[in-house]
């Protein structure tokens, strides 16, 4: 629940925020100030290497996923907690939605020098996802 907390909270100081800048001085006395304040999250990151992969097989595809999968199960665990599960099912879903398209674009350029020699993607050796605990 904490990951799930943490939404609601945010959509609360938003909430919070425009009501505050919305709000009009009553009777021509100045607006005293509105604080908000919140609880600072730190961010965890994960990096998932691929440089030892032919992303080009099959085999290599399927060993980058496990390695994103034990990445994701990781950084979710340490962010959330795996007792908290719609939480670390949430955690589970933003790393992956990070995660593919870069898998995706690694596999294709993986692709490209396979059958070409060359490819117009940048090059990288790693993914990298973040998760808010």
């Amino acid at each position: 629940m904490k990951y799930a907390n943490a939404l609601m909270g945010g959509a609360t100081l938003l909430a919070a925020a425009a009501v505050a800048m919305a709000a009009t001085p009553l009777h021509g006395r100045a607006a005293k100030p509105v604080i908000v304040t919140g609880e600072q999250r730190e961010i965890i990151t994960r990096q998932v290497s691929y440089a030892d992969l032919d992303l080009a097989s099959m085999t290599g595809k399927r060993a980058l996923n496990r390695r994103v999968g034990f990445a994701v199960q990781d950084v979710c665990s340490e962010a959330v907690g795996r007792s908290d599960t719609w939480g670390f099912r949430y955690c589970s879903v933003d790393a992956w939605r990070d995660a593919r398209p870069q898998i995706s674009l690694a596999v294709e350029r993986a692709r490209q020098i396979a059958s070409t020699g060359t490819s117009s993607i940048t090059a990288a050796a790693a993914i990298t996802f973040a998760v808010r605990d």
